[in-house]
């Protein structure tokens, strides 16, 4: 199993923006022409039920905040230029990064409290996303497939607790979603169609049940062959690693650990310098101080070297124009 070691990258400036920073995303509809990375600050603080879409320029390290009236899961782009899509609480909202105006056609995903959007994967025809159950103990949350032509949320499974990394692929012909239930420890299989609403579990990819670390958001890596997966420790630890694992076996093939910051929270893959690099955000999401002092850089992004000599496909840029216009 190859090894490589992750530095630090940026910091957020404030200790807002490093309690709970999730789905890095590189930015390819957005204005400006500047190389962006996009992510989401949950939330603020463990008392605070609102956080942020943030950008970052990846050449001057400048990063803007982008407020939301909630708790944001996820972002994906649009076809139409600094528009989103954001998983927030528990609907769908569009976000004109531009304007600062956030529109909320009525797209609920769940009107359960317990339960808020998490997690979510643009993918052809709309969006794959999943809920967390608050408190993490109830098999409540679920996973949603939004049909962006039609305006329609469908329910395809249940049993979650916290549906967490996605990604949709193609095997012998068949459709196949790898989603992590962080809670379960496993990075499950499932034979999607979208079309019908469906999915139906097919087995398991990759088992951490036996460790105490948490599986949370994954990427395929650039040819499709294997995921990466960022493990959220919650144990005083100095460091923490994401591991790459094969789609078909299970058997890990690479790993990245982190100095100073074992919350690792997602992956994202981008070129940096003519060189493909990948990407990790990380959490203090409530540290106690005796772990913050073993982790000094939770909350930061890294960044690592990698075997890779090109970027994976950029994910589909969901159709505004068949949504409510901004």
């Amino acid at each position: 199993m190859r090894k490589f070691t992750a530095s630090l990258f940026f910091e957020p400036p404030s200790a807002a923006l490093r309690f709970l920073p999730e789905c890095p995303r590189r930015l390819i509809n957005f204005p400006g022409g500047e190389p962006l990375l996009g992510w989401v600050a949950i939330q603020h603080s463990a008392a605070d039920e609102t956080g942020s879409f943030n950008i970052l320029n990846l050449r001057t390290m400048e990063n803007t905040v982008y407020p939301l009236p909630g708790r944001p899961g996820f972002f994906c782009e649009t076809v139409e230029p600094g528009v989103l899509l954001i998983g927030l609480e528990r609907r769908l909202v569009l976000y004109n990064a531009l304007t600062g105006q956030v529109f909320d056609p009525g797209w609920i995903a769940t009107a359960d409290e317990r339960c808020i959007v998490n997690d979510g994967l643009p993918v052809p025809g709309g969006v794959i996303f999943g809920t967390k159950h608050l408190a993490f103990s109830e098999h409540i949350a679920e996973i949603y497939y939004f049909e962006a032509a039609h305006h329609r949320i469908h329910r395809l499974a249940g049993g979650q607790v916290c549906s967490n990394g996605k990604h949709l692929y193609q095997q012998d012909g068949a459709a196949y979603l790898a989603d992590i239930c962080s809670m379960s420890k496993v990075v499950s299989r499932y034979r999607a169609d979208l079309a019908a609403g469906s999915l139906v579990y097919d087995g398991v990819i990759a088992d951490f049940t036996a460790g105490g670390v948490f599986p949370d958001g994954m990427k395929p890596v650039p040819d499709g062959s294997a995921l990466v997966v960022a493990f959220y420790d919650p144990r005083p630890s100095d460091r923490g690693y994401a591991r790459q694992y094969n789609l078909i076996t299970g058997e890990p093939e690479a790993e990245w650990e982190l100095p100073g910051s074992p919350r690792v929270t997602c992956p994202e893959i981008i070129e940096l310098d003519g060189e493909i690099r990948i990407l990790f955000t990380t959490a203090v999401e409530g540290m106690p101080d005796p772990i913050q002092r073993l982790a000094p850089h939770a909350g930061s992004m890294f960044i690592a070297p990698t075997p890779w000599t090109s970027l994976p496909p950029p994910p589909p840029l969901v159709a505004a124009d068949t949504l409510i216009p901004i």
